[in-house]
């Protein structure tokens, strides 16, 4: 049967012991044994990486559970990092949500070159945007390279087809941009109405694919964020 869970941050307790570990203490303690653990009615695997059975047990009211074993439960990945002694655990969906995030936030940064070059027609000044377009290219270039890696056979996720709707709006609202941004820039070099009025339509019609945009990211996040079936 299929249960509902809000898809926030789940928090469990550690026991780790490393050969790593910068301060390695030992110490007796008497443990509660033969604690199970399920996840939605069904026993979780408690292996570690090797195979080998790992047991949970409680101490001192804490249940403590392998970490890897409940990761896996809910399909993350883990792993650690030697030098730092840091132990990630990250999923496929978490991953997708990042880059919605830093989509709308790219998106957000185009619009408001194209506010600042609003203004400057508005008000008859002819300054350039041509540095603020070129840190947002920078940034869509790098945003395409990680889409186009995530659909790759090397780094594949399993959710990148949930921001299939909301990355094709993207891009259309990038083109309008760019193409408003060109414009733009005509009227820089020789304050001619027609490509102030020019600039102006365009103007809009980006606008409106960045809103288009913007829902479609919003919408990722309420259909796939807020609940996710498991």
């Amino acid at each position: 049967m299929k249960k509902r869970i809000p898809a926030i941050i789940l928090m469990f307790a550690l026991f780790l012991t490393t050969s790593y570990a910068a301060n390695t203490y030992r110490k007796t303690i008497t443990v509660t044994s033969g604690v199970n653990v399920e996840f939605n009615n069904e026993a979780i695997d408690m292996t570690d990486a090797n195979g080998k059975a790992v047991e949970a047990f409680i101490y001192n009211g804490t249940t403590y559970v392998p970490i890897r074993a409940v990761s896996n439960a809910f399909g993350a990945d883990i792993g650690y990092d030697r030098n730092t002694q840091t132990i990630s655990i990250y999923d496929d969906f978490s991953e997708v949500a990042a880059v919605a995030h830093g989509m709308s936030n790219i998106l957000t940064g185009y619009s408001e070159a194209m506010f600042v070059g609003l203004a400057y027609v508005t008000g008859g000044e002819q300054e350039s945007i041509q540095n603020m377009m070129d840190n947002m290219q920078t940034s869509n270039a790098n945003m395409q390279s990680t889409l186009k890696y995530l659909s790759s056979d090397d780094g594949y996720n399993t959710c990148i087809g949930l921001l299939d709707d909301a990355v094709a709006k993207y891009n259309s609202a990038i083109a309008f941009f760019n193409t408003a941004a060109q414009t733009y820039e005509r009227y820089v070099q020789n304050g001619s109405d027609y490509y102030a009025d020019a600039f102006d339509t365009e103007f809009t019609s980006a606008y409106n694919a960045y809103n288009d945009a913007q829902n479609a990211i919003t919408d990722f996040f309420y259909d796939y964020a807020m609940w996710r079936d498991v």
